[in-house]
């Protein structure tokens, strides 16, 4: 387990395989998720319908665990990956 920033975890989801992370939420509980930005790993009827970036306040990934897309707040106040 180590901290990363959420330009760290962007590019971690992208990758091939999914990541495994923890985050404290705005209300201050801890996020366990495993989740992915790879379209090769998420199913066809989750797609974004449209192509609209994801650059802003929040990091939106999807959650492999829940099946749902969720987001991180970008200032969150801590991330970690584990291998």
């Amino acid at each position: 387990m180590f901290d990363i920033s959420i330009e760290d975890l962007r590019r971690n989801l992208q990758g091939t395989t999914p990541v495994r992370f923890s985050y404290f939420k705005k209300d201050g509980t801890l996020r366990n998720a495993t989740g992915t930005l790879n379209e090769h790993l998420i199913p066809g009827e989750m797609m974004p319908k449209d192509s609209s970036t994801n650059n802003g306040e929040n990091l939106k990934y999807y959650d492999l665990e829940k099946n749902a897309w969720r987001s991180i707040q970008i200032d969150c106040s801590l991330v970690q990956i584990f291998e």
